[in-house]
């Protein structure tokens, strides 16, 4: 007994007393919370351990509850009340220190995705959350109601499964998060297709390579199609399956042998047409030389001659030419020798004229006697009959040129009779010019006529030599007499000149005029001849030549300068267009694109330097040229192959052409196009013009297919505008609607008209599909959300019209208390049934209660328990909304917390809901009134209470 008169309230056997020690507990009391935590876990009357749980603080604890075993109803009722106080618990903001999370954390790890869910503190809901896997991950998004934690798990997820399930669970709730899920899901399925893409591409390659390596019948466009084969899978940048790749070897090493054989027959026969039309190449040139040039050639070209059919002889015993091929090239190999035998027996024919020539050479040319020619000319005809030259070479410039030396030979001697006349007739006609210019006064000329006849008369012998010799000194004579007369007219020209010349000293015109007004002056100088006056003031015009000349002297350095450094510059050019000829040979593997590039930009620095010595100038033009060209015909190859690689896609786009259009002709059409866009450089001409061609079968095709579509595109056309057009009809119902039957038929019938609808093609886009569904979805619920806006409209009103009558019935209550015993003012009582009759209240419920209430304001005298019971409503009102009770009611509030406590320990935080809110308004609005000293104050209360 003694033992049970001093237990302590908590381990009291009465259940009030133990919910009320529990109550007086200190939440923030160690030993407390401890006591707490065994009444929690031990005590048999379920509503002290639901009780204790509301008062614990300890996470651990909460946690340590939560996991009891049992299966009876206390159990599974306390497990469930001690998580979720464990949710709450970690939702505010004081409860618990990032410490003491870290170490629950590391005790109970399991707690990580309520943490992640439920924590205040930021900090501790991103450590929570980091390590999570997707499916924990998710579960935490669907419970937390933290932004930022919805944020930091939508970038954390990966995978499009995860993603889709998470972008179900954050819709409508936070937009950010959910663009977040949405770029990344866009992202994966981008992935998805690029990956689809690649794995497409290998396929294709394998069956490309599968294919060529099963042909027994090489084709020749197999060549060109391995090269670029090969260049595609080379150039792959991704990874790929072993798959794949064993798959992928073991048709390659069959296609590389099948290659290499294919290879080095080509290659043989490339090399003996190489030789060929090296052969004919060299034959033009041949053809093209002159005697002089097939002289000095004649070594070179029988050495090529010899290389030439040792070359053929090898590489015919590795593969044998072609019928036509062997027949041009023995054709052309005797025309080449007959060629070099021509010019063999020639060299000494014409050495044996030289030295004739030499011998004589004291004598005129006319004086070459005809007996010297015979033998040359008999063996000089004999070499010309023995040539085998046909005319399908063009004509032989050595033969030309022969023949004319043939001619002119045995001509020789008829000429030199004629020729010796002609020769005497023009020194005589030059004897008459001395006589002629010194009459005039032109003695410069004079002169040079006398240089003219007295080289001319050594040629003469006999009695013409005597009569040219006598009419020379003749005229000599008279230039003299005219000499004397001559200096004394020019004597003023020659001062003339001198001043001009004397003025150009000092002059500040530009350098190069002055040079050439000086030269004029010089020019002018000159022709007025030598003679005794012209000595004499010739001094003088030499030193004012002089002092004019020295500052175009220092301009002439420096432009010499000038174009030395120009020269230099370009030199470098020249350098770079040799290094850049040197790699671009196709063994180097060059970037055929950057070449370009390069040889533009060389070529454009080059020329934009322009001023230079013109003959250095133009050796190093030409020098440039060369490598310039070099560079371009290694250009040229890859721009002949490529182009063959493109017209063997033109080839195949035109056999799509052929084919009955398809969707799968589009997807090949596209892959041609990928593949074109592949190859490398190609020169602009070629290029535009093979673009054409492929451009225009791709057209053909991509228009075969266009009229496939357009068939098929009314069709769903028509099924896609059956659907948008009912999905309309909802979303303007749903703007329009403002009677709640009327709007409820016609969207039951639209519903019913989009069933009814078939179903959407499959071969339909599915973001299309989705988009129609989507829009169909967001209709409805437009038209939900209108629904609901009529019904809380109609609602409104009829409460607007409830609260009118409960304002009535409260006048009325007062007037009846009033008037005690006595009978209510008749006209008060006729003017509150008038503006009750004017209120429209359709709702019967609404009109049921409030009019018993109407009834009860005549018929209630005793109002104290209607009061208390409002009194209690104000109570469980300020419990639920979590306002202040007035000091009077405080007790009464104790009191009735505690006994909530003892029926479900839960307390009124339920209550805190929309429909239960909107009960109790109707509650107040049409229960009797309290008495009428305390209704307007209760009033106020409780309609605080509800607005707070």
């Amino acid at each position: 007994m003694l033992a049970d008169l001093f237990r302590p309230a908590w381990k009291s056997k009465s259940v009030e007393k133990r919910l009320k020690a529990i109550a007086a507990f200190d939440s923030n009391n160690k030993e407390h919370q401890e006591k707490l935590v065994q009444m929690a876990t031990n005590d048999e009357d379920v509503n002290v351990c639901i009780a204790a749980i509301q008062q614990l603080k300890s996470a651990p604890a909460l946690h340590e509850i939560s996991l009891q075993h049992g299966n009876d109803k206390k159990t599974q009722t306390v497990c469930s009340v001690a998580a979720k106080r464990l949710d709450d618990l970690m939702g505010e903001s004081a409860s618990l220190n990032p410490q003491e999370f870290d170490d629950m954390l590391k005790s109970y790890p399991e707690l990580s995705v309520r943490v992640a869910a439920h924590a205040e503190t930021p900090a501790v809901r991103e450590q929570a959350i980091q390590g999570l896997p997707s499916q924990q991950l998710i579960e935490v998004l669907s419970a937390t109601a933290f932004t930022d934690s919805r944020q930091q798990i939508a970038k954390m997820l990966t995978g499009i499964e995860a993603l889709e399930s998470a972008r179900k669970i954050i819709r409508g709730k936070d937009k950010n998060a959910e663009r977040i899920i949405k770029t990344k899901i866009e992202e994966c399925r981008e992935l998805e297709h690029q990956q689809a893409e690649k794995l497409e591409t290998v396929n294709e390659l394998i069956e490309e390579v599968e294919y060529l390596s099963s042909r027994d019948d090489w084709l020749p466009e197999f060549m060109p199609r391995c090269v670029a084969h090969c260049k595609r899978w080379d150039n792959l940048d991704f990874e790929i399956s072993s798959e794949s790749k064993q798959r992928y070897q073991a048709a390659r090493n069959i296609l590389d042998a099948q290659y290499k054989d294919r290879l080095t027959v080509k290659v043989t026969q490339e090399s003996q047409q190489e030789i060929v039309d090296e052969l004919k190449s060299l034959l033009e040139n041949v053809a093209d030389r002159d005697l002089e040039t097939s002289i000095e050639l004649l070594a070179e070209t029988k050495e090529k001659h010899e290389d030439m059919r040792f070359n053929w002889d090898s590489l015919a015993l590795i593969s044998s030419p072609d019928f036509g091929l062997l027949n041009d090239y023995q054709q052309m190999i005797a025309v080449l020798k007959s060629a070099i035998q021509l010019v063999e027996q020639v060299v000494p024919l014409f050495s044996q004229v030289s030295t004739q020539e030499n011998a004589d050479s004291e004598k005129d040319e006319t004086q070459v006697k005809h007996a010297q020619l015979q033998k040359p000319v008999r063996a000089l005809s004999s070499a010309l009959n023995k040539l085998n030259w046909p005319s399908t070479y063009g004509v032989l410039q050595l033969e030309t040129e022969l023949q004319e030396q043939l001619a002119e030979w045995t001509a020789a001697k008829k000429d030199a009779a004629e020729s010796y006349e002609r020769q005497l007739t023009l020194v005589h006609k030059n004897i008459s010019s001395i006589f002629h210019f010194a009459k005039i006064g032109n003695l410069t000329r004079a002169k040079q006529m006398c240089v003219r006849v007295e080289k001319a008369l050594d040629n003469f012998t006999g009695k013409d030599a005597a009569a040219l010799k006598t009419r020379y000194e003749e005229a000599f004579e008279t230039l003299g007499d005219m000499g004397d007369w001559k200096s004394f007219a020019t004597e003023p020209k020659y001062v003339e000149l001198c001043e001009k010349m004397e003025q150009l000293i000092g002059s500040k015109t530009h350098p190069d005029k002055q040079f050439n007004e000086m030269k004029a002056l010089q020019q002018q100088w000159k022709e007025l001849g030598n003679s005794d006056i012209s000595e004499q003031y010739w001094p003088r015009f030499k030193e004012a030549s002089d002092k004019v000349y020295q500052p175009c002297e220092v301009f002439f350095n420096e432009r010499r300068e000038l174009r030395k450094n120009n020269l230099a510059q370009r030199e470098k050019h020249v350098e770079e267009m040799r290094e850049l000829a040197e790699q671009s040979k196709p063994e180097n593997n060059p970037d055929y694109k950057a070449v370009e590039a390069s040889v533009r930009s060389i070529s454009s620095h080059f020329t934009n330097i322009k001023d230079v010595e013109h003959k250095a100038g133009q050796k190093q033009w030409e020098q440039f040229s060369t490598f310039k060209d070099q560079v371009y015909d290694n250009l040229n190859i890859e721009y002949e192959a490529n182009i063959a690689l493109k017209q063997e896609l033109i080839k195949q786009a035109a056999a799509l052409v052929e084919e009955d259009a398809k969707e799968e002709n589009l997807t090949a059409l596209k892959t041609l196009q990928h593949r074109w866009k592949q190859i490398g450089v190609t020169k602009r001409k070629d290029d535009q013009k093979a673009w054409k061609e492929f451009k225009k079968q791709g057209d053909q095709v991509f228009g075969k297919i266009q009229e496939v579509r357009q068939g098929q595109r009314a069709e769903t056309d028509e099924q896609l505008n059956a659907y948008r057009d009912i999905i309309k009809s909802i979303q303007t119902l749903a703007k329009t609607a403002t009677e709640l039957s009327e709007a409820d038929h016609q969207f039951t019938e639209l519903q019913a008209s989009y069933a009814e609808l078939p179903d959407l093609p499959e071969q339909l886009p599915e973001k299309l599909t989705e988009g129609i569904q989507r829009d169909y979805r967001n209709a409805c619920s437009q038209f939900d959300e209108c629904h609901d806006r009529i019904i809380n409209n109609i609602r409104k009103g009829q409460l607007d019209a409830l609260r009118q009558k409960a304002e009535l019935c409260t006048q009325l209550e007062a007037l009846y208390a009033s008037a005690e015993e006595k009978t209510p003012d008749a006209k008060q009582l006729k003017d509150i049934e008038n503006q009750w009759d004017s209120i429209t209240l359709d709702d019967s419920d609404f009109n049921k209660r409030i009019e018993a209430r109407r009834k009860s304001a005549a018929t209630l005298t005793d109002r104290s328990e209607v009061t208390a019971e409002r009194r209690l409503m104000c109570i469980k009102l300020e419990i639920a909304k979590g306002a202040e009770t007035p000091v009077e009611d405080k007790s009464e509030r104790m009191k009735f917390q505690l006994e909530q406590m003892n029926e479900s320990g839960l307390g009124l935080q339920a209550l805190n809901n929309a429909e239960q809110l909107k009960s109790m308004e109707l509650d107040w609005l049409c229960m009797p009134g309290a008495e009428p000293q305390q209704q307007l104050a209760l009033d106020k209360r409780f309609w605080r209470a509800f607005e707070s």
